[in-house]
């Protein structure tokens, strides 16, 4: 696009507004118009035209090289302004119901996983006892086996001292 000078600019149209840019700096807009601020977007032929809601401020007028491309970009700040009004309105009641009834489903959910992972938790450690309680059975019912084995051969040796 050009300005009534001549002057090459870019055009960026994005959810904030509508922004011009000089070739040589694409990331700081030279110029820019939020949504709230611009009253009408209108184009004739090849001239593009943005009046701000600001009685005493200026309409920024520039000219683009095809009646095609006006289009574009008029279809482009409709669709994006649009959303931006969308995102804006306040929810209906049933809208609003329905993300407090998903707002409850997920607490439910996350509480019902904290639940589960709780459960886990426990059974894992129940589990571990339970394996150092099997461990402390054999070794036990082995120190029995030994003490009994024990005892048979000392009663076998006073048998043996009572001969």
């Amino acid at each position: 696009i050009r300005n009534k000078k001549g002057t090459g600019l870019l055009l960026g149209v994005d959810a904030l507004g509508l922004h011009i840019y000089e070739p040589e700096n694409k990331l700081t807009p030279k110029c820019s118009f939020p949504w709230n601020e611009i009253r009408n977007i209108s184009y004739s032929d090849k001239e593009f035209t943005i009046k701000p809601v600001g009685k005493k401020s200026n309409t920024f007028k520039f000219i683009s090289s095809r009646l095609r491309v006006n289009k574009l970009i008029l279809q482009l700040c409709i669709g994006n302004h649009d959303l931006f009004m969308r995102r804006r309105q306040v929810d209906s009641l049933e809208i609003q119901q329905l993300k407090a009834q998903a707002k409850k489903e997920r607490a439910r959910k996350q509480a019902e996983w904290q639940r589960l992972q709780r459960e886990k938790k426990l059974r894992k450690e129940a589990e571990r006892a339970r394996a150092e309680m099997e461990r402390k059975l054999i070794q036990l019912q082995e120190e029995a086996h030994m003490a009994s084995e024990a005892l048979l051969r000392s009663e076998q040796t006073a048998d043996l001292l009572a001969e």
